[in-house]
């Protein structure tokens, strides 16, 4: 009877040693770094007990915590990584809020004002599901690339891949649902407006960055800093993504604007302005 209570205390402290490292696990697979950053950019964190967030000094491959705020100048651009394999490119001119990304639902960010541009990988071929937030709408992705612009009241969504469900904020219930080429609108107290194409190449020049030498060879996915596709991500449009009403791939040229943006480039400091980086069209 002894060695029979002892072998269920064995399996329940088990048990909870597996279950530990799984939620060990699945927090570091939503945990954020600076990839590379360029220009003027800033980044806010709240220390100790202070109440208000201090600028901080940082370098390529920094974590960032739940609360930061990044905002980057005319000239300043941000790749944000997750360690799922997931990027953010933080445009000029734009401030977010990185949110606690091991709450559920997971939320990637608040864009308060600015432009991203954002892919979600897949795990394993299955959606891997997250939110942005904007102070108009709400945006659930499950594995895709899509561009969040913001401006005032107004916010708007542009998909290159995949699906997104947009939302404004106070109507949570009354969703509007886009394919690849397809972009809404979302203002204050408004459902979304009803989805609308766009052209192939849209707000890419935003996007842009100072290390860009000619295009892409890759297909819209992002490169290693060999400038080779890494395997799996390159070649051909994945199965299932849609194109444009033109007939051509929707991806952007790559989330980062060009090959080697956000891995293994040269990660200029945050010091100040470098001069060459030029700010993208509006759109």
């Amino acid at each position: 009877m002894f060695i029979k209570i002892l072998f269920v205390v064995f399996i329940i402290c088990t048990g909870l040693l597996t279950l530990d490292g799984a939620r060990l696990q699945a927090q570091e697979l939503v945990s954020a770094k600076v990839l590379s950053s360029e220009g003027q950019v800033e980044i806010r964190r709240v220390l100790g007990n202070q109440v208000l967030a201090q600028k901080i000094a940082f370098k390529t491959e920094d974590k960032l915590n739940a609360g930061d705020t990044i905002i980057t100048g005319k000239k300043g651009r941000l790749v944000l990584g997750l360690s799922d394999g997931s990027q953010a490119v933080i445009a000029p001119q734009t401030t977010v809020i990185i949110e606690d990304l091991s709450a559920s639902p997971r939320t990637l960010f608040n864009v308060i004002r600015g432009k991203t541009r954002i892919q979600i990988e897949k795990l394993g071929g299955q959606p891997n599901p997250y939110r942005v937030n904007t102070p108009t709408a709400v945006i659930a992705v499950r594995g895709t690339v899509f561009d969040v612009l913001v401006e005032d009241e107004e916010t708007q969504v542009y998909l290159h891949e995949g699906s997104v469900a947009v939302t404004n904020l106070r109507l949570p219930n009354q969703p509007i649902f886009l394919s690849a080429g397809q972009m809404t609108r979302v203002m204050m107290q408004r459902m979304p407006n009803q989805p609308n194409a766009f052209k192939p190449g849209r707000n890419d020049g935003s996007f842009k960055t100072r290390q860009q030498a000619g295009p892409p060879q890759n297909n819209g996915r992002i490169a290693d800093s060999s400038g080779r596709p890494e395997p799996g991500r390159g070649g051909t449009r994945p199965a299932g993504s849609a194109p444009s009403a033109s007939g051509r791939d929707n991806r952007p040229a790559t989330v980062g604007g060009q090959p080697d943006f956000g891995r293994g480039g040269s990660a200029p400091n945050n010091s100040g302005p470098n001069g060459n980086a030029r700010p993208g069209k509006r759109p």
